[in-house]
Formats: C-alpha cells, sequence, structure tokens
C-alpha cells in the first residue's frame, strides 16, 4: 500500500485559470468611471485573486452628476474597451450585462415592444338589445395603449361566437343577439414598467420577453454601439426577470392554436375565471405551458443566438420567469441564479 506522502505526490494541484477564480459584480454608479480608477481597481483586483468583473452599470450617486458617462455612448464604449484591454493585461476576464439595472430594457424600447398585459373587460348584453357601453378601456394610463385583441360572447351554455368584428373604430358594439349574451373583451395592454435603478441613458420600458420582435429590435441598440462584434467581452449577462404583471403578447393567439392545436378564444371565459373544475385548470395549464414555450424560444434562445454571433457567452438569471426555470437555465451558457423560483400566472 502506498503512504500517505507518497499519495500526496502523486497528487497534483490543478492550474488556477481565469475561470477557477472567482468572479465580482462590478457596478458602474451613472457609469461615473474614468480610465485611471479603472486600472487602479483592476489591479486591486487582480492581486486579491479575482478571475473577472461583471459590470452592471447603474443608478448614480447624488453629487456626481457631472461626470456620468450615458449608456452606450461612445464615450462609455471607450471605457469598456479600456476595462477589457486592462483586464487581459491581467489575464483577467470582463462580463456586462445588456442593459442598466434591471430587467431588460431600456430608453428605445418602443410602446410597441414593451412588456404586456391581458386587461379582461366583462358585458351583459341582453336579447334583442343593443349594448349601450363602448367596448373600451377607461384606465387612463392604458386608453393610448391598449388595443382590443377579441370580443368573445357566450351563452348559458358556454357556447361562444366571436364578435370583435363587430365592434367598430370607437368601440361601439353593432350587433344584437338572440339571447343573452355574457362578453369578455380582451385587449392588450402594457404594463408600463420600467427599468429599476437604471443607469443614465438606460432609462425605459421593460421588454416584452415573449416576443422574438421585441427581443430582436432590443438588440438593435448594441449592434449600434459595438458593430457587431463583442470588444472583447466574454459574456453578456441578463439580470433577473422580475416582470411584474406581464402575462400577455401580442400574437398570443395565433401562437397557442400553433402548440395546443385548438383555439384559446374559445374559452376567454374559462381562462380568466376562478373556476376549479377540470376544463378550467387544463385551459390554463395549456395557457402556462404556451407562455412558457415563448420565453424559452424568443427571449431566451434569440438572446443566446446574439451572442454566440459575437463569440461570446450568454449569462442569465431566470428566477421568477414563467416557466420550467431549468429548461430557462438550460437556453444559456451560464445559469445565474440568484433565487430559484417562479412567479404566478393565472
Amino acid at each position: 500500500m502506498l503512504g500517505a506522502s507518497q499519495l500526496m505526490a502523486q497528487v497534483q494541484w490543478p492550474a488556477i485559470t481565469q475561470q477557477a477564480r472567482p468572479w465580482t459584480r462590478w457596478w458602474w454608479m451613472g457609469s461615473a468611471v474614468d480610465k485611471n480608477n479603472i486600472s487602479n481597481l483592476l489591479q486591486q483586483y487582480s492581486q486579491a485573486g479575482l478571475g473577472g468583473v461583471e459590470i452592471v452599470p447603474i443608478y448614480g450617486a447624488k453629487g456626481y452628476e457631472s461626470r456620468y458617462i450615458k449608456y452606450l455612448s461612445p464615450q462609455w464604449m471607450e471605457m469598456l474597451d479600456h476595462t477589457v484591454s486592462r483586464a487581459k493585461a491581467l489575464n483577467m476576464g470582463v462580463y456586462i450585462s445588456v442593459g442598466t439595472g434591471w430587467p431588460i430594457g431600456g430608453s428605445h424600447v418602443t410602446k410597441e415592444d414593451a412588456a404586456s398585459k391581458a386587461l379582461v373587460l366583462q358585458y351583459d348584453l341582453k336579447a334583442h338589445t343593443a349594448l349601450q357601453d363602448l367596448i373600451v378601456v377607461n384606465d387612463p394610463k392604458q386608453k393610448d395603449g391598449a388595443v382590443l385583441s377579441v370580443l368573445m360572447g357566450y351563452n348559458s351554455a358556454g357556447q361562444a361566437t366571436d364578435l370583435t368584428g363587430k365592434v367598430d373604430a370607437a368601440g361601439k358594439l353593432n350587433f344584437k343577439a338572440s339571447e343573452d349574451l355574457k362578453l369578455f373583451a380582451l385587449f392588450n395592454g402594457k404594463t408600463r414598467q420600467a427599468v429599476k435603478r437604471a443607469a443614465p441613458g438606460g432609462e425605459g420600458f421593460t421588454i416584452d420577453h415573449f416576443s422574438k420582435t421585441a427581443t430582436a429590435n432590443y438588440f438593435k441598440a448594441f449592434d449600434a454601439a459595438f458593430g457587431h462584434n463583442s470588444h472583447g467581452v466574454k459574456g453578456f449577462f441578463n439580470d433577473s426577470y422580475e416582470v411584474y404583471g406581464a402575462n400577455w403578447t401580442p400574437g398570443f393567439f395565433s401562437e397557442f392554436s400553433k402548440r395546443r392545436g385548438y383555439d384559446l378564444k374559445q374559452y376567454i371565459n374559462l381562462l380568466f375565471s376562478d373556476g376549479k373544475d377540470d376544463s378550467t385548470a387544463r385551459i390554463k395549464s395549456d395557457y402556462r405551458e404556451t407562455m412558457a414555450d415563448l420565453m424559452r424560444e424568443n427571449f431566451s434562445t434569440v438572446y443566446t443566438n446574439w451572442t454566440h454571433q459575437r463569440k461570446a457567452l450568454s449569462i442569465n438569471q431566470a428566477h421568477g420567469s414563467p416557466g420550467n426555470l431549468l429548461d430557462l437555465y438550460g437556453a444559456f451558457d451560464v445559469p445565474e441564479t440568484e433565487t430559484f423560483g417562479s412567479s404566478f400566472f393565472l
């Protein structure tokens, strides 16, 4: 048998690589950074044994407003390039957040690409009688952004009639029913959530994570700043989901039909009910599965493809996302967890 000293002699400690060392989140307060301080801090981080930094621009400190640098501006990119250069010289890596604060969003996110939510209004339509109410959203925060997706009428037996085409531009329903109907109007509204703790230049709406178009459009600002390459950044990080009330997206009905094989519009009355019966539970389960599919396909996969085109890694905090968190983390190169749990969705 080998003695302890002989065993120790045979075991060689592996080389300590950049990836084996701990990395740190590096908050850029107001992006009020300069080359001298960047160089000095990276030197200290290297001496402390860190393998790299993860830059997240965030709100600034009072009294330093004159030193703020606008996110993704030429000056900001100059500071990033200097950081990557100095880090490389110290055998350190650099990740950056694709956005400021959290969740992902910014000043270039249009109202159309912003996070959406379903607004459901109900009306009682009496037989042979015109509806006096207009099919409109009266919430002043939603009036300029809410778009009618569908108006469905349900009789006492639960049979559905699509009345969307009977509503004019002013919201008037031009239809009389032969029997009493319960009407459900579903509008595509907006959460109006903005980026929290945004850095200068990063303020704006949170994106619609369920829309491939919204995700692709979001990266256009980075393409303009980065010139379709990584500038030496090893990975692009998405800070936590944390989008509140986002339970819809334009085109959801067609996406649902493609994946689940039936028309969800026929069951709006059940989807937005408190029913505990089997049919309602199955419809809600199908809804949640579709949302999970869209989150993975239209955000996670698009995000990772974008980073790979720049020969960089995708990094994500998926907690709070509507879906199987293991699937969502599996769609990225580096899962960066904070907590492990999903948000409630219908």
